[in-house]
């Protein structure tokens, strides 16, 4: 699977992150200092359609990933991003 982690356009629209996956599913994440990450799927285009919660989020990286060591890249990623 190929994916991006694009933490400017993620910041540019109010989250920390914007994870393109297979140029085609877009997740946006939202580090929240003195709270938990908060998950959001969005089109192809980058619109938010829904926040999701961790889980949902997990279900996608598993179908997705071609393996753990992806995954486990992806999340190390994502924690990487501006806290808001």
């Amino acid at each position: 699977m190929t994916h991006e982690i694009d933490y400017a356009s993620g910041e540019r629209a109010g989250f920390s992150s914007r994870i393109i996956i297979a140029d085609r599913v877009t997740f946006y994440t939202k580090l929240v200092e003195s709270g938990p990450t908060r998950y959001f799927s969005a089109d192809h285009e980058g619109n938010i359609d829904k926040e999701i919660t961790k889980t949902e989020l997990d279900v996608w990286l598993n179908i997705l990933a071609d393996n753990d060591a992806e995954i486990l890249e992806i999340q190390k990623k994502i924690s990487l991003g501006k806290k808001f």
